[in-house]
């Protein structure tokens, strides 16, 4: 088995699980990414994530089998959240742009392809 893309919650305890990979090695940043909310959920479970697990992870998540999986997901998420990209200017530090399912699947996918390799 290798590192996996996959979607996640915090533990009961509000702490992150342990199958996420954290990484130095410049992959660093790719876990507690796109928050969608579930209010069947108390808190501080109530947020579904998206991160990569620690190769070999085993526990409570379910895996993202494929970019166009991760994409599908992302577009169903962020139009019903209403996401946006922050890309501030000089003007507005707080600008912001269209979300961008397919080009965030492709990050997070390569990233996911690099560590695999």
């Amino acid at each position: 088995m290798a590192h996996q893309c996959i979607k996640y919650r915090l533990n009961s305890d509000g702490t992150i699980p342990d199958f996420i990979y954290f990484g130095n090695d410049g992959m660093h940043g790719v876990y507690g990414t796109y928050p969608t909310g579930d209010a069947a959920e108390p808190s501080p479970r109530d947020l579904v994530q998206v991160g990569i697990s620690v190769d070999n992870a085993t526990g409570d998540f379910e895996t993202i089998a494929s970019q166009a999986d991760l994409q599908a997901y992302l577009t169903t998420t962020s139009e019903n959240d209403g996401w946006a990209t922050l890309s501030p200017t000089e003007e507005d530090p707080h600008a912001t742009v269209p979300f961008d399912p397919a080009a965030e699947a492709a990050r997070v996918w390569g990233v996911l392809d690099a560590l695999n390799g």
